[in-house]
């Protein structure tokens, strides 16, 4: 952290609990492609979700999101390695968003050079938006948009700046990235 002043951010805690864990269950449920809770951290049914996956193409629903998954389940091992750092959280009122970097340890099933689609990285960085509405109106947060993508080689300079991820650290900001009170 830095000694410099930014404005302080708050949000109830109950809703940052929440926001928290669905962020854990989502990247937990990646490991090994667990569909059953990956489901549970969206909207039901999901007709409006909208996702930027890391290959580089969106997915229009939920019905979308799990044939991915069901077909990436076929062809590659997330088997470990995962570690999230959150970047920011904002909560305000229904709505909130999460910015964070991670790395994930990712193979071809066969063994075989990586070839499911153009992005061979395990580090990546995400932002996720959540409302609190369950896809049938519940007051349930649940997340409705994700993007994600890959970061740049880790010691690559930062265009401007004398650091890289390597330098910084993953998920580094000069900020603190919770609200007050976590």
């Amino acid at each position: 952290m830095t000694d410099t002043p930014y404005t302080e951010r708050t949000a109830p805690e109950a809703d940052i609990a929440e926001i928290l864990r669905l962020h854990r269950q989502w990247w937990e449920s990646n490991i090994g492609w667990d569909i059953d809770r990956m489901v549970e951290v969206f909207p039901s049914p999901g007709d409006e979700y909208l996702m930027f996956n890391f290959n580089g193409h969106p997915y229009f629903d939920m019905t979308e999101k799990v044939a991915l998954w069901k077909w990436y389940r076929e062809l590659i091992a997330q088997t470990g390695g995962l570690q999230t750092r959150i970047m920011r959280l904002e909560v305000r009122g229904d709505t909130a968003w999460l910015a964070c970097e991670f790395t994930i340890d990712a193979e071809m099933l066969d063994g075989g050079e990586w070839t499911v689609d153009s992005v061979d990285a395990t580090l990546g960085r995400a932002t996720e938006i959540y409302h609190r509405d369950s896809g049938t109106g519940a007051p349930e947060w649940r997340m409705w948009h994700t993007h994600i993508t890959a970061l740049p080689d880790p010691d690559e300079k930062r265009p401007g700046f004398d650091d890289s991820t390597n330098s910084r650290g993953l998920g580094w900001t000069p900020w603190n990235p919770l609200p007050k009170g976590v």
